[in-house]
């Protein structure tokens, strides 16, 4: 009986310390404990995807990592890692055919976080998501224009954009003429 009892104690110790030192982690990397619970959840769904096989289940794992990450983003707005999160989950929303959310997940990153790296390349595939995938020029002008107002000096998507718009711009049966004169 004695043997229980103490035992039941050292467990309870053990228990005591765990909880302590992971707070101390999550205090010690700046994280709170919900934080760092959502960015596992998020980081756990992003490893489901790329294992699964099942189209339905990569949905469902897909549509989830949107889920988290819009949460994430509410939650913690001023966290470097919200901008990057955010791009990536319009990426996924891409790949599993959820266009209209990948545009909108890519708007909140340059709107939001117009100085973030990402930000330039968030802006560029809303207008070439409207333009190549949804099929709607006035859309894809709208974007492009944007881009070039707000990131001009952008080198590695300008020249892009600046083509991109002409031919979005140009009817076409013009684009089709000039592909086989060429």
């Amino acid at each position: 009986m004695w043997y229980f009892r103490r035992k039941k104690e050292h467990m309870k110790n053990i228990s005591l310390l765990l909880l302590v030192v992971s707070l101390f982690l999550a205090c010690e990397s700046g994280l709170s404990p919900a934080q760092s619970k959502l960015l596992k959840e998020i980081e756990n769904l992003e490893q489901q995807l790329l294992q699964v096989t099942d189209a339905n289940k990569s949905k469902e794992y897909a549509l989830l990592l949107i889920e988290k990450t819009v949460q994430y983003a509410k939650d913690y707005p001023q966290d470097e890692r919200t901008p990057t999160l955010l791009f990536n989950a319009g990426e996924v929303a891409k790949k599993v055919r959820e266009y209209g959310k990948a545009v909108e997940l890519w708007g909140q990153v340059w709107r939001d976080y117009a100085k973030h790296p990402k930000a330039p390349m968030a802006l560029f595939l809303q207008g070439s998501t409207f333009g190549s995938i949804l099929n709607d020029p006035a859309m894809a002008t709208k974007y492009y224009k944007k881009f070039l107002a707000t990131y001009p000096n952008d080198t590695a998507l300008t020249e892009q954009v600046k083509k991109l718009l002409s031919a979005v711009k140009t009817e076409p049966r013009l684009i089709i003429e000039n592909t086989v004169t060429e």
